[in-house]
């Protein structure tokens, strides 16, 4: 940003350089030959006076005739040049200036319309490139900063409360609140859960920074991808029979994506674990499809819980981000399942997307094979 702004000041002094060189050429182009014009007459009216003085009179006004006549002529030259060059530099250097001084003071709204071919042009558009490229970077850092606040305010709250709870139970115990041994227990077994709950997190930060960082890197290679998909499903199939979550598919077999299954497995296990977690009834239905969408495998993931509200869809995939009605509820989740999914899939070079169909559907779209099918 630095860098932007002091070549916006580089433009504004370009601009004033170029105003007094332009003003240094009407004069050396106009004024000097209109001048040794009105000398070179002056001269000769003299020698003419001088050979013929009877007719010095006559002489003299015609001199003067010629230079009222050079005069206006040299006024016209000059006006003319001076609103060709008004309109091909002077007001495109002002727009220069305006826009600079704009972007000095936080405004990058400042219009330069001027588009030539010439040097100035060229000039022009390079304002508008860096301009546009500025206020891109401005509002990419505003967001940043947004998204700073939110993490450190969801790390903060997911950290004191688990250990609130543990040093809650740690001073009961101290204090000889427990006198049974089942109490005592109780609360053991609080500490361990919480403790579970702040190992998980930690966990779940690392591997969100890594990937946000890119130091986890995916390794997609072409694979059958809803092999990846039932194979991971089929070995959890017990826990989610016990957790009552019933799984359906729509499948395009011959499908052939790059994937990397590890991660992409991680990204199906948060979804679940989301289901789970989240669902306002004991029975949960999933349904997962899987199709040809141009160059791209379509990825569908629906469930039947309540949903999102339609305003806070597109920041479920932000880290900590969590609806009001889950905020409060830490043992839900860290708020950082969805970050990691988008993490993983932007990874995958794909896209990510989330909508509301009698529930929440997550639709990832993750490039294919070269060479595979596409419609």
């Amino acid at each position: 940003m630095e860098k932007t702004i002091k070549d916006a000041l580089l433009f504004e002094k370009t601009k004033n350089g170029l105003t007094q060189q332009m003003m240094i050429q009407i004069l050396f182009f106009i004024c000097v030959p209109v001048f040794s014009a009105l000398v070179l007459l002056l001269f000769s009216a003299t020698y003419f006076a001088a050979n013929d003085p009877h007719h010095s009179v006559e002489v003299y006004g015609a001199f003067a005739v010629i230079m009222l006549l050079i005069i206006a002529l040299s006024a016209r030259m000059n006006y003319h040049f001076y609103n060709i060059t008004r309109n091909k530099m002077l007001i495109p250097l002002q727009q220069l200036s305006m826009a600079a001084r704009a972007i000095q003071h936080g405004n990058f709204n400042v219009i330069v319309d001027h588009y030539s071919d010439d040097e100035l042009g060229q000039m022009c558009d390079t304002f508008r490139t860096m301009q546009t490229n500025l206020k891109s970077s401005i509002a990419e850092r505003a967001h940043a900063n947004t998204s700073r606040k939110i993490l450190f305010s969801g790390i903060a709250h997911d950290l004191r409360t688990p250990l609130t709870a543990i040093m809650g139970y740690t001073e009961a115990l101290q204090l000889g609140l427990g006198r049974t041994k089942e109490k005592q227990m109780q609360y053991l077994n609080s500490i361990a859960s919480c403790a579970d709950d702040l190992s998980r997190l930690i966990e779940e930060l690392s591997l969100y920074n890594k990937l946000s960082t890119s130091r986890i890197i995916c390794h997609p290679q072409p694979l059958p991808f809803s092999t990846v998909i039932r194979s991971f499903i089929a070995e959890d199939q017990d826990y989610l029979d016990s957790r009552k979550v019933h799984v359906t598919y729509d499948m395009d077999d011959s499908l052939i994506a790059m994937v990397d299954e590890k991660e992409f497995q991680r990204i199906i296990f948060n979804l679940l674990t989301n289901t789970i977690k989240y669902r306002d009834k004991d029975i949960s239905e999933v349904r997962i499809s899987l199709h040809v969408k141009g160059k791209y495998a379509e990825f569908m993931y629906t469930d039947d819980g309540p949903g999102v509200p339609k305003e806070k869809l597109p920041h479920i995939f932000e880290a900590f981000y969590r609806t009001d009605e889950a905020r409060s509820k830490t043992s839900n989740g860290s708020g950082l399942g969805l970050a990691i999914v988008a993490e993983i899939i932007t990874a995958h070079k794909g896209r990510y997307s989330a909508v509301n169909n009698n529930g929440l559907q997550l639709i990832f779209e993750i490039p294919l094979a070269e060479g595979s099918n596409t419609q």
